[in-house]
């Protein structure tokens, strides 16, 4: 390099990319350092033998318990980090979430701030991840200043007759609020996403 940047941020995945958006328009010059490669769309990218059972895209590495025993992480090395295998689902922390929480093992202190104060910055991350999501269908969801942008993913009629079935006894079930493009994903191939590699297709 000849020159240094004003912002280095380490890692791409969801925290370090999102970052750096909010950045961006400040005109700061931005460098992320990451150590995996972007993700190249392969047919295997949809084999979900390949992906679940023989763990193609797992690291090639292994970690340690405090008792010696060997695991294979499930962490991944590349542009986008593990939000490019995440399940989509971007939910908010409750208000309580933020508060003093008494567990049977102790107190969790609560954060510097209240969920209001992050309030504003949740929607417009929402905004920026395209959340498919519905407000109103969750009871214990926290107040929203903006409405999520794109109605939620469609129901599989397996699950929607499931809903019925739950909301017929009086529970409440919800659309989970979703970060996919599911229009593009199944254009592609109508597979699930959900621990899929995104290569730019949903």
């Amino acid at each position: 390099m000849n020159r240094t940047p004003d912002i280095v941020i380490i890692g791409s995945g969801i925290g370090g990319a999102t970052v750096a958006a909010g950045l961006a328009p400040t005109g700061a010059e931005i460098l992320i350092l990451e150590a995996g490669e972007r993700i190249a769309d392969h047919p295997v990218n949809r084999d979900q033998r390949a992906i679940f059972q023989r763990g193609h895209f797992r690291p090639k590495e292994t970690w340690y318990e405090a008792d010696g025993t060997g695991f294979n992480p499930g962490n991944y090395y590349n542009v986008g980090g593990n939000s490019k295998f995440f399940g989509a689902v971007l939910s908010r922390y409750r208000r309580e979430d933020f508060e003093e929480i008494h567990h049977r093992e102790g107190v969790s202190p609560a954060w510097p701030f209240p969920y209001e104060e992050l309030e504003p910055w949740y929607g417009r991350a929402e905004k920026l991840y395209r959340v498919r999501g519905a407000l109103g269908d969750d009871p214990t969801e926290p107040a929203h200043s903006t409405p999520y942008d794109y109605p939620p993913v469609r129901e599989e009629p397996a699950i929607a007759d499931v809903r019925a079935r739950l909301k017929a006894k009086g529970l409440h079930p919800f659309s989970l609020p979703l970060g996919v493009d599911i229009d593009k994903w199944l254009a592609k191939a109508p597979t699930p996403w959900d621990a899929h590699p995104n290569s730019d297709d949903g």
